[in-house]
């Protein structure tokens, strides 16, 4: 195993950002007025900006409840790692120490944020079998069907073509990476993603982290095999349900007021701990109907991680609902552009956005979910 260094240069970024698919900009906020002149930024959607990634020191002492099947995912990890001759498998690995690779995940396809790993397409299909295993060990039945309709969204971007999607697909622009020595006792972290997509799962004993975690579709919606595939199908229903719950005295008090949004706030690249000072509803002032709806909308993304550690996170959430503010901004339509919604507990972070697509004629999905006690398995970076 040797130390990697994350391919990040502002002269990179800037080269690359011209041929991307997505839409999006860079993780930021802006008010109304600067949001105009940064829109058309890139292909897709408002001001692309570029992402940068800088090394953050992270300890592995993030505040989780447990549950995490961890042996089965050091059995699996380890049956994949069998799989890889030793050229591959120094794609592969890293030092759990090398910080700045580990938070190198982005929305953006590879061409523009390189990824640490190995691209799937240099794996054979037995490695990608094994690979996907993992995935399916560590997540839920639902978490890595979604992981591959997201792949699938590419291979229809591919299809659609323009703004160059004609290099996406399910095997391209995904990497896997895993850091440290898989272990039953030490940290370790298994890292999948690319385009539209970021699993960070960091296992520290019976431990787990999930965050920060990235879904999004470019299509939102398309068939595919003669069946119709929504890949943030549970996330877009269960958040914009929430959000249509309130009653008109709430929705105003839930709207976010500090600014207007044109992507997500905490999304990539957005690794000092520092989160936006809290706006929106409070969870107290909801009815037990419209708190089911809350946890519904986070469960859609907790839900993801394999079940025993995902019903303990839960629980943590749940504790925290009074506390937990829900917010929005922009519009509030499930299909109209930049409609924003936000989840803003003592740990939980969710963000939601409808951002324009330029590959298609609609709307597409980005969304982030954050911990704050427990994000890449850190409570806090350190200095």
């Amino acid at each position: 195993m040797r130390k990697h260094l994350a391919v990040t240069s502002g002269a990179v970024l800037s080269a690359a950002l011209v041929v991307s698919g997505c839409g999006s900009s860079d993780s930021s906020s802006t008010s109304s007025s600067s949001a105009s002149a940064q829109q058309g930024g890139g292909p897709g959607g408002g001001g692309m900006g570029m992402q940068q990634v800088t090394e953050v020191n992270l300890n592995t002492d993030g505040v989780s409840p447990g549950g995490a099947n961890t042996a089965a995912v050091v059995k699996a990890v380890n049956a994949f790692l069998a799989t890889l001759d030793d050229t591959k498998r120094d794609k592969v690995e890293y030092d759990f120490s090398d910080n700045k690779a580990r938070q190198t995940w982005s929305n953006f396809p590879a061409t523009t944020v390189p990824r640490e790993g190995i691209e799937l397409s240099d794996l054979s299909t037995a490695q990608q079998k094994a690979a996907a295993a993992v995935l399916e060990t560590a997540l839920s039945s639902s978490g890595a069907e979604e992981d591959a309709d997201i792949q699938k969204a590419d291979d229809e971007l591919n299809r659609l073509g323009g703004q160059g999607a004609d290099g996406f697909g399910a095997l391209k622009d995904y990497y896997f990476a895993v850091y440290g020595t898989p272990s039953t006792t030490e940290p370790f972290m298994v890292q999948f993603g690319g385009h539209h997509l970021a699993r960070n799962l960091t296992y520290n004993g019976d431990k787990v982290s999930q965050t920060p975690q990235f879904v999004g579709s470019e299509p939102t919606s398309f068939t595919s095999g003669g069946t119709t595939v929504e890949p943030v199908k549970a996330e877009s229903t269960a958040m914009f349900a929430m959000l249509s719950s309130l009653t008109a005295e709430q929705k105003k008090s839930a709207e976010i007021t500090s600014g207007t949004f044109d992507d997500l706030v905490m999304g990539p690249g957005k690794d000092s701990g520092e989160f936006p000072t809290s706006e929106g509803l409070l969870g107290s002032e909801l009815t037990a109907a419209q708190k089911k709806k809350v946890l519904a909308a986070i469960e859609s993304y907790v839900g993801d991680l394999d079940g025993t550690a995902a019903a303990k996170v839960m629980a943590t959430y749940e504790a925290e609902l009074d506390k937990t503010r829900i917010g929005w901004s922009n519009n509030t339509g499930p299909t109209d552009e930049n409609s924003y919604i936000r989840i803003d507990g003592p740990s939980v972070w969710i963000e939601f956005i409808n951002t324009r697509s330029q590959s298609t004629p609609d709307i597409h999905y980005h969304s982030v979910y954050r911990d704050k006690t427990n994000d890449y398995g850190s409570t806090k970076p350190t200095s």
